[in-house]
């Protein structure tokens, strides 16, 4: 076998006789070897108002990588079939929160991540909160589990929302909870 003829490669009019690939890594590295001054860090930005990085996390807001403390329990009330408890959760979850996933055959429902942390009358993106639901023991329980992400920079904090959690946990025992 002799060797192969290489075709010039044509680019902005002028013919390259090197292959592709080394042409496209020293395009590469002349992209990379250029400097730029480092922009300022600033959070994102809503509407015209920026969100600063230096904000702290909510008081409600607990770090965690445990899921026991983050997790309530309501006990069902007798009587009502999977899907009358099923349609009571989901119906419980839309009025605060964007339901995402429903599982009906499994009793799971989980709402969207939502930026529920208000700073001068602007979300913080950096607080992120969602709601866990999911009946357990033959449907004679419903555990609510939040989930909370704080944005600090490249890293994120992983816990819950105790208010949201309690909260929700209230409004649970009130549609689907033993009546006393």
């Amino acid at each position: 076998m002799g060797s192969r003829h290489r075709l010039p490669i044509l680019i902005g009019g002028v013919y390259w006789g090197m292959r592709l690939p080394p042409a496209l890594l020293a395009c590469a590295l002349l992209g990379c070897a250029t400097t730029h001054a480092p922009k300022p860090v600033t959070g994102p930005t809503v509407g015209s108002a920026t969100v600063t990085p230096t904000a702290t996390a909510p008081a409600s807001f607990v770090r965690t990588t445990a899921e026991a403390p983050a997790i309530r329990n309501v006990e069902v009330r007798d009587g009502l079939t999977h899907q009358q408890a099923m349609r009571t959760l989901v119906d419980g979850l839309s009025e605060r929160y964007v339901v995402d996933v429903v599982d009906p055959r499994a009793g799971f429902a989980m709402t969207t991540w939502q930026a529920n942390l208000m700073r001068e009358g602007v979300p913080d993106l950096h607080y992120r909160t969602r709601v866990v639901a999911r009946f357990v023991d033959d449907w004679r329980s419903l555990q609510l589990r939040s989930e909370a992400r704080w944005a600090r920079g490249e890293e994120a904090d992983i816990g819950y929302d105790v208010a949201q959690l309690d909260s929700i946990a209230a409004v649970m025992r009130g549609k689907l909870g033993k009546k006393p």
